[in-house]
């Protein structure tokens, strides 16, 4: 049973690892290519639905994943 809990542990240790190298990724592109562009132009991010609804479900779809495993294994399901 210890090893079951240890195995769902560094389960999530990897997706959470993941997460982070994904978003850090995406941040250095989206800087770099700032950076980059001949002139460089402040997009507005106000009032965007697109971009609210987005950073709402994001974390929420990546609970939700994590979740899923951890009941798994401790109710065996």
């Amino acid at each position: 049973m210890a090893d079951l809990y240890q195995e769902v542990r560094w389960i999530l240790m990897v997706i959470c690892l993941a997460v982070f190298v994904g978003v850090f990724i995406v941040m250095l592109l989206s800087m770099w290519r700032q950076h980059r562009a001949e002139r460089p132009e402040n997009p507005n991010f106000h009032a965007s639905i697109v971009v609210e609804i987005s950073w709402a479900l994001t974390p929420f779809i990546i609970v939700s994943l994590m979740v899923y495993p951890t009941i798994k294994a401790f109710f065996k399901v």
